[in-house]
């Protein structure tokens, strides 16, 4: 035999959820199960990341458990580098019945080239910061004690940079 409690207005009890409902999740819920926020599944519904939840009787959020599922799909695939704006898109494909693995697998290699881009950068720019320490060392070694060794203005302007009065010249001719 159940036993219900009072569901009034004080209770913190809520009402049973009829049919199949049981198994929904709030919004509260669904936020513990999959470890983002409220705000996050909100705004992920609301730019249709997230397909628009179902409401209570009382005006609640209440969402299938297969969503728990998505929304770490989601958060994984943005740690990998996918945008908010591409997985949208993606998954709307998919939700519609069609198959975007092709479109995935492209939009994942062009994440990946441009990691290769900024790994590259990297190596360079930590090339020149050696480069630059070992000058400065150079550079302390020949200053006597006490005196300056101008070290920052021994840095050498990026490539292509106009000093900054010629800069200036050029952008009020425009």
């Amino acid at each position: 035999m159940t036993r219900m409690l009072n569901p009034g207005v004080d209770s913190r009890v809520k009402r049973e959820l009829s049919c199949g409902m049981d198994r929904m999740l709030t919004i509260g819920r669904l936020a513990a199960a999959s470890g983002v926020s409220v705000d996050t599944i909100r705004y992920y519904e609301r730019i249709r990341l997230l397909p628009k939840a179902q409401r209570t009787p009382a005006g609640y959020r209440i969402y299938p458990p297969p969503v728990v599922k998505r929304l770490h799909v989601i958060r994984s695939a943005q740690r990998f580098g996918f945008s908010l704006d591409e997985l949208a898109a993606f998954l709307r494909v998919r939700d519609a019945g069609g198959t975007p693995c092709r479109d995935v697998r492209a939009a994942a290699q062009r994440i990946l080239d441009a990691v290769d881009r900024q790994i590259d950068d990297l190596a360079a720019a930590r090339t020149r910061m050696r480069r630059t320490l070992h000058d400065w060392d150079a550079a302390l070694a020949a200053t006597p004690a006490g005196r300056p060794a101008h070290l920052l203005e021994r840095l050498a302007p990026p490539r292509g940079a106009k000093p900054r009065a010629a800069r200036r010249l050029t952008t009020a001719r425009r």
